[in-house]
């Protein structure tokens, strides 16, 4: 059994954990930060469900309800939510980039 690798899954384990919990802590330390990332999460509920639904009253009820929920009920669990879903989002884009680059330079398209 190769033990590097189970290191590396390790460390990538205890990491992704640490993103999780890093919102928390910093929320419970930090009051300032905790109005900054409820902040960020009202914007991102209010722009998605803008975009799915458009402007409306329907958009801003449903805003509503989610930014209570989510943001003032469970705000812990949503900026951890919030924090693992960019990090996916930062790591696919980068996936995403890099495998261009590489069939670029590949196949000649890129010189």
């Amino acid at each position: 059994m190769n033990q590097k690798g189970i290191g590396l899954i390790g460390i990538i384990v205890v990491l992704f954990i640490i993103v999780g919990i890093l919102p928390w802590i910093l929320m419970s330390i930090v009051p300032q930060a905790k109005i900054l990332i409820q902040l960020i999460l009202i914007f991102a509920i209010y722009t998605s469900v803008r975009g799915y639904l458009g402007s409306g009253t329907l958009t801003l009820i449903i805003s509503g309800v989610l930014i209570y929920i989510l943001v003032i009920k469970y705000a812990a669990f949503s900026s951890a939510a919030y924090m693992y879903m960019v990090v996916l989002q930062v790591g696919v884009s980068s996936m995403l980039i890099w495998g261009t680059n590489f069939f670029l330079i590949k196949f000649g398209r890129r010189h």
